[in-house]
């Protein structure tokens, strides 16, 4: 009888760091086998870890492509009933992004855990090893099972839909300002302390993604933003809204036209918590943009919410588009 085991894919980013002669960071310059190598794990009778290196590439070069490769990788370890769980290693630019999409397109019961560093390697207290070490601790323990992909960074679990990155270089730089951690990792120890809603289904998109952008919306912000967007041929719009999911009074025309013209648009509010609402009546109100096509959208960041839209887009369906998306994010 084959032993279980884990399976640890890297990706590059700062925890596959090293020093460069310019003085400087090269990152994913480590293969995944180098990384581990470094590794504590608990003493006793585990899972085998076994790691593939499938990208060697900094996180702000990770393409679509790349996150359907990541997937198909997934869900080849998923179909394998010697392994109990997945570890991702990821620069922590995208990290949110990546975890999210693959909680969209990853079954709920089998236990996928992102993690990556603050510190390189080769940094005077690194966060590198520790947060592999905690990462494959969590894909090993039962209680994983059911909360969907979820990211480990400094002895904290985050749900996928919720984490945000909140620091750009200390120790504790993921946080899920909305909805809190989902527990801990405490030297051998992993603590559950609540459970992310988790549907029963998830999306199977078909072919490429197609091409979505965001536009961030602020104080005084030309109506030619949405416009440029628009004349490049996106399939899909994000608004990374105001408050409770407004915009500047000029943005409501174009975006009419391009709900008109079957451009999907979707808004969001770019605060860190709290939905959308159309609470308010003026120009350029979520009410006003509603009004006009636009589909309100709750719980997800602009980031999340456009792999969200690619991913319905791509996932064929005779439910409308508002309604996939209330059901992926209720």
């Amino acid at each position: 009888m084959p032993q279980a085991k884990i399976v640890v894919l890297t990706t590059g980013g700062t925890i596959a760091s090293s020093l460069d002669p310019s003085g400087r960071y090269r990152s994913g310059a480590l293969s995944g086998e180098a990384l581990m190598q470094h590794v504590q794990l608990p003493t006793g009778a585990g899972p085998l870890v076994e790691v593939r290196s499938i990208l060697q590439k900094p996180s702000n070069a990770i393409t679509l492509e790349d996150l359907l490769e990541i997937r198909r990788h997934c869900l080849v370890l998923v179909a394998d009933p010697c392994v109990t769980g997945v570890v991702v290693t990821h620069g922590t630019d995208t990290l949110e992004e990546t975890a999210c999409f693959l909680d969209f397109t990853l079954p709920a019961h089998f236990p996928v855990v992102i993690t990556g560093a603050q510190r390189a390697p080769h940094e005077s207290g690194t966060d590198a090893y520790r947060n592999l070490a905690d990462a494959v601790q969590v894909a090993g323990n039962k209680q994983a099972g059911g909360l969907g992909v979820v990211v480990v960074f400094n002895q904290s679990i985050f749900a996928a839909r919720d984490v945000r990155k909140v620091s750009s270089f200390q120790l504790d730089g993921f946080a899920a300002p909305a909805s809190g951690y989902v527990g801990y990792v405490d030297g051998c120890r992993v603590g559950i302390r609540q459970g992310p809603w988790r549907r029963g289904s998830y999306l199977n998109p078909e072919g490429p993604l197609p091409r979505v952008d965001i536009v961030p919306a602020y104080l005084d912000a030309d109506a030619g933003l949405v416009e440029s967007v628009l004349d490049g041929g996106t399939s899909g719009l994000v608004i990374d809204a105001l408050g409770r999911g407004h915009v500047p009074p000029s943005w409501v025309d174009p975006i009419a036209r391009a709900c008109g013209a079957g451009v999907a648009v979707v808004v969001v509010s770019s605060c860190l918590r709290g939905p959308v609402h159309p609470t308010y009546e003026f120009s350029g109100s979520l009410a006003d943009l509603a009004s006009v096509g636009a589909i309100p959208v709750s719980d997800l960041s602009a980031r999340k919410a456009r792999l969200a839209l690619a991913l319905l887009l791509a996932t064929p369906s005779q439910e409308d588009l508002a309604s996939r998306f209330r059901t992926l994010t209720a």
